[in-house]
């Protein structure tokens, strides 16, 4: 995600929830919203990449949000899905409990992280509820 610049006045998230709690992606870093399908499993690879699927002909990696954040094991179910996000150039599928919504925001009105180089870039607050939003490309890396 771009850095969040004072002149930038608003901006579109794509908000998702995981494991009860409300996260968020720049929706320009989103390529897609896709089902749940086949994952083909890899070895040697961290406990919260679930392995590889193939998207339009191209080998995706796909990671479980919550077990990389350190929430546990997510109930899913038939409103689960995938969200595809652009990280420097390569997609990357990651698996949440239901997408929510696309929604409009107002960057001056985002409380940004206090800690650097944190998958948290701030909270966003949408329709009275706190969004923690999320840079994917250093959620991914």
């Amino acid at each position: 995600m771009a850095d969040v610049k004072a002149n930038d006045s608003s901006g579109q998230l794509l908000t998702f929830e995981c494991c009860g709690e409300i996260y968020a992606f720049d929706i320009l870093s989103v390529l897609d919203i896709i089902e749940i399908y086949d994952i083909t499993t890899l070895p040697l690879v961290a406990d919260y990449i679930l392995g590889i699927i193939n998207l339009r002909g191209k080998a995706v990696p796909v990671m479980d949000l919550a077990l990389k954040l350190g929430l546990g094991e997510p109930e899913y179910n038939a409103q689960s899905c995938m969200i595809v996000v652009d990280c420097d150039g390569s997609p990357m599928a990651i698996k949440v409990e239901r997408v929510i919504d696309a929604e409009s925001y107002s960057r001056m009105g985002m409380s940004l992280s206090p800690v650097e180089n944190s998958y948290v870039i701030g909270y966003a607050y949408l329709n009275d509820r706190r969004v923690t939003v999320l840079d994917c490309i250093k959620l991914t890396s």
